[in-house]
């Protein structure tokens, strides 16, 4: 009897902990917002407002780090955004992070962070969300913007999928509106970017600007945090994504890169604000830390920043990168 009464307690426990999870989920409760909404009046337009002869590395531009991530399980852990790509791109930010795997029939991509399904909505059957529901969005955005670019930077997240299968649905989705994507490897114009998706792909490829820079995950503090990766023959991208540093480490590198930015007509750089130390990480935490940091920091009026990537990003942290622009 009293094996059966723990059993008891033990099945009840677990279902209020099922119910309470499926009620949270479904209504939204689990996602809070990691900031207000913020005004993101001119931010749907600023790079048409840009000098269409600068190189896209020459331009301070802000982007999402793990970009898809509004509504993921369990949030606690894999949650880095908590708007939606469309919102994303109306607050300003021009640069998205995309992680994609296989689904289970291995003819479409969807996706992911980590062991996570990015879907959707919030509810528990939402549909996962999908490589081509993120490009419809991304080019939704530049038909009624047609003097900006979005760059995707894409990354196969599952070790476990065919490299080739992976890379072949890429590629065939560019391949459907070949004059909305800007596909060769070396670094556009802005008037060669105007109205396209830029590709930039973290993986072995014939098409796109290749960003398959080396995983910075080593939580070794150094005094320069920055690593270069070749691009081609004659340009270069300079990344800074130590994703593992406590936040005072976080910001000394984060702090170094924007001091020592190398970006230009030849070569972009990636600043990450993104980090998540310890096994049971919560990014929200972190990226408030972060984020309120950089807030505080006097981005100079025509300085060199190139693209900066926020956790949880805000349209008042887009206009502090976008007004930097000279």
């Amino acid at each position: 009897m009293k094996k059966r009464a723990i059993g008891k307690t033990v099945f009840l426990v677990l279902l209020a902990l099922i119910l309470l999870a499926l009620l949270g989920y479904t209504a939204g409760l689990l996602y809070p917002r990691g900031a207000r909404a913020g005004d993101n009046s001119g931010l749907g337009d600023w790079m048409g407002r840009l000098d269409g002869k600068l190189r896209l590395s020459e331009i301070n531009i802000p982007g999402t780090h793990d970009s898809a991530t509004q509504y993921i399980f369990p949030a606690y852990f894999l949650r880095d955004q908590d708007t939606g790509v469309q919102e994303q791109l109306e607050n300003g930010y021009r640069y998205l992070d995309v992680r994609v795997a296989l689904d289970k029939d291995g003819k479409e991509l969807k996706l992911i962070h980590a062991f996570g399904t990015c879907r959707r909505g919030a509810a528990l059957w939402s549909k996962a969300l999908s490589y081509d529901d993120f490009c419809d969005a991304a080019l939704a955005f530049l038909d009624t913007h047609p003097g900006e670019t979005v760059i995707f930077c894409v990354k196969p997240e599952s070790s476990g999928d065919d490299p080739a299968a992976v890379r072949a649905l890429i590629e065939a989705r560019a391949a459907l509106e070949p004059d909305k994507w800007y596909t060769d490897n070396t670094i556009p114009t802005l008037d060669e970017a105007r109205g396209r998706i830029v590709l930039c792909r973290r993986y072995d490829g014939a098409l796109g600007l290749d960003f398959d820079w080396a995983d910075q995950g080593d939580p070794s503090v150094l005094e320069n945090p920055v690593e270069a990766h070749a691009m081609g023959e004659t340009e270069s991208l300079f990344v800074q994504d130590r994703y593992h540093y406590a936040v005072a480490d976080k910001w000394q590198a984060v702090r170094f890169t924007l001091e020592n930015c190398r970006a230009g007509a030849d070569a972009f750089s990636l600043n990450f604000l993104s980090t998540a130390q310890g096994k049971l990480p919560h990014p929200l935490a972190f990226a408030r830390e972060m984020n309120a940091l950089f807030a505080d920091e006097k981005l100079e009026k025509g300085g060199h920043y190139g693209i900066i990537l926020f956790d949880f990003a805000s349209a008042e942290l887009a206009r502090q990168v976008v007004e930097s622009n000279a």
